[in-house]
């Protein structure tokens, strides 16, 4: 009985914690975010759906953001609505685009288009 306890607390801190993952500057600051996969549903799969993302992103200060594809900084800003947290791009020449961001791991992210981008969605991981 005790030992079912101790599982169960075990568990709870563990989900608690994943749950906890908070997206802000600083988890996005550091290394190449490169889409590899869609992301639908909370799940991994299919092909990227966000073209512009697929050579990457690098998170240089608390708005601004390097794209590779098209070789230049945009604008980004963080929201919070109704426990998620929302990124927006906005870049002079394209526009902006939105997303929902779910964090999977230390180096994985999912993003969800809403609004304009609704249909569009990926997976990106920390290189």
């Amino acid at each position: 009985m005790m030992r079912n306890k101790f599982f169960l607390l075990l568990f709870s801190l563990f989900l608690l914690t994943a749950c906890n993952q908070k997206v802000d500057e600083e988890y996005l600051i550091g290394g190449n975010w490169m889409a590899t996969s869609g992301y639908e549903d909370g799940e991994i799969k299919g092909v990227p759906n966000c073209h512009f993302f697929e050579e990457g992103l690098e998170f240089k200060s608390e708005d601004i953001v390097y794209n590779t594809s098209f070789d230049e900084d945009f604008n980004f800003y963080l929201f919070d609505q109704n426990k998620v947290t929302e990124i927006s791009f906005e870049s002079p020449n394209l526009g902006t685009y939105s997303f929902k961001v779910h964090v999977i791991s230390e180096n994985e992210m999912g993003f969800e288009g809403f609004g304009l981008t609704e249909k569009k969605s990926c997976y990106l991981e920390r290189k």
